[in-house]
């Protein structure tokens, strides 16, 4: 049986970030979701806090992390356009996690950064996607030299699927066989088992829908 634990949403708001949120009250845990607009969650319910704050601030962040467990964070850039906010959301988390004594960081970030995976992800990550993959990059950097026990899932394009359970991972590689996407459900899945069961500590994920199914 699962134990019940205190989890720090970033990115609640968006697409991955509801899907965290909502299987991880689903399996007993505390979520506090930390976003910019706490009206998007709606109205208040067990097991769920909501607090306004800019991801950004890691004072802001320091003041309210104390007593979490793990940092889960499905913050994406706001568009294909230049932007920092990803990396720079890292830069003040870590902060805040090392003043805080929270030591268990779970990031989703993009499968375009995997150098090795064919010349569709290269040509995107060199043309519309290159203002994502530096953000994400560098994220990256900052969350691999934290010192923290972090993990980095990379999924590809992310759809709004049904949970399958039915997708593959790999460390520091897409895992073989895959389709090109996955659900952001599957995408909550993989962070939540992770939290509850590490098996990829200090590693980057690959992640990605199976062809077929499981029998």
């Amino acid at each position: 049986m699962t134990s019940k634990r205190s989890l720090f949403v970033l990115g609640a708001t968006g697409g991955t970030g509801r899907a965290l949120v909502e299987q991880a009250l689903g399996r007993g845990h505390r979520i506090t979701a930390f976003v910019r607009s706490p009206e998007k969650l709606g109205p208040p319910r067990d097991g769920l806090t909501v607090l306004g704050g800019d991801p950004r601030n890691s004072d802001e962040l320091r003041a309210v992390l104390p007593g979490h467990e793990a940092v889960l964070s499905a913050l994406g850039p706001p568009g294909i356009g230049p932007s920092t906010l990803v990396a720079d959301s890292a830069r003040s988390t870590v902060a805040a996690m090392r003043a805080s004594g929270v030591r268990r960081l779970l990031v989703v970030g993009v499968a375009v950064l995997f150098e090795h995976d064919g010349l569709l992800s290269a040509i995107a990550r060199w043309t519309f996607l290159r203002n994502v993959a530096k953000d994400h990059a560098e994220m990256e950097r900052i969350v691999g030299a934290s010192g923290l026990d972090w993990t980095i899932a990379r999924p590809p394009r992310l759809t709004n699927g049904e949970l399958t359970h039915a997708y593959g991972v790999a460390d520091g590689r897409m895992p073989p066989g895959a389709r090109l996407t996955i659900s952001r459900a599957d995408v909550a899945d993989f962070l939540l088992d992770e939290v509850e069961h590490p098996k990829h500590l200090r590693q980057i994920v690959g992640m990605a829908s199976l062809r077929r199914r499981p029998s």
